[in-house]
């Protein structure tokens, strides 16, 4: 697990490296989610195919369009750099994004689902998964009309592609919802953890005990996590063996703090609440041997959550800056 874990911090760290390259004009925020689509890879991309990609996005989609100029973009760019035909993976990825467009509001979340279903299905299933995720979707909102937003499709595709019977799963993660309800406050976050929590096999109230016991656990190694990331301390509680989880943790806090060495992983780049998110990904990758569906899912909620810091981050520049330009008239 140690030799994998290293490898990844290495090839995450030129991978930010060629996505702040790749898009000079962005933020650490946004390569760090651009690199986190790399991760479980055992060598580093290059800067000429990641521009090539960004070249290909910028041609052959709409200035308009959410999949080209929305804040997931570079995780679009990152899969089609890793595909042997970049032109097949962005059709494919448009197509999806087209066929979630007519049963959702479009959104960066959309871009990632869009993302998600194209990594982890074949072509002739895109149809059935884009209905699968609708419905779970509609399902979770009727449980909480109040909290269900667009930030929660990324989970409900994520409960999609374990191909329980959607009325089930939807009622499991409504079930995990209650459960986790006794353990914590903050019904977006528990929401969060709850849709992952449906993914796994077990009695709701067991779960949730090893999700709070974990969560316990990140606190004390000083690890904090915004409400969008809760799935992540979810998908570890639920991941990773009791026996093994407090060693796992320290390692994710032991690499968090290295990775403050990488340029532009710092306090002034994106920060130790992204570099906790990311150190989960690789040290839960190494753990898993990378090959679960589980796996791929933490990763993908990983992603999202980064994505959803850019957009908070994102929305709180605007507000300051139409304060400040109140203020001066």
């Amino acid at each position: 697990m140690e030799q994998k874990i290293e490898l990844s911090k290495n090839v995450f760290a030129e991978n930010f490296a060629v996505a702040k390259e790749a898009f000079v004009l962005n933020s650490s925020l946004e390569a760090a989610a651009c690199a986190a689509a790399f991760i479980g890879n055992s060598t580093p991309t290059n800067v000429s195919a990641m521009k090539e990609a960004k070249k290909l996005l910028s041609k052959n989609t709409s200035l308009l369009s959410g999949v080209r100029s929305g804040n997931c973009r570079q995780v679009v760019t990152a899969t089609i750099a890793q595909s042997p035909d970049p032109d097949y993976a962005l059709a494919q990825i448009k197509k999806i994004h087209k066929g979630l467009d007519k049963k959702f509001f479009d959104s960066d979340y959309l871009v990632l689902a869009a993302t998600m279903i194209y990594r982890s299905c074949r072509e002739s299933e895109y149809d059935t998964y884009i209905k699968r995720c609708r419905e779970i979707y509609k399902l979770v909102r009727r449980d909480h009309p109040f909290i269900t937003g667009k930030e929660d499709i990324t989970g409900c595709v994520i409960m999609a592609l374990t191909n329980v019977d959607t009325e089930v799963i939807a009622r499991n993660a409504e079930v995990c919802f209650e459960a986790l309800d006794k353990h914590f406050i903050g019904r977006e976050r528990i929401q969060h953890m709850a849709l992952i929590s449906a993914c796994f096999a077990g009695d709701a109230d067991d779960q949730a005990l090893a999700i709070r016991k974990t969560f316990d656990m990140f606190k004390a190694e000083g690890i904090r996590f915004d409400t969008e990331a809760f799935g992540v301390v979810a998908a570890t509680g639920l991941l990773v063996r009791e026996e093994d989880r407090k060693t796992v943790i320290k390692r994710i806090r032991k690499l968090s703090d290295e990775m403050k060495t990488i340029r532009g992983m710092g306090p002034l780049g994106a920060g130790k609440r992204i570099r906790h998110i990311l150190a989960c990904a690789i040290v839960l990758d190494a753990y898993t041997g990378g090959t679960s569906q589980a796996r791929s899912s933490v990763i993908s909620a990983i992603i999202s959550a980064i994505i959803a810091v850019e957009v908070a981050a994102m929305l709180a520049a605007v507000s300051a800056a139409s304060a400040s330009a109140s203020a001066a008239s």
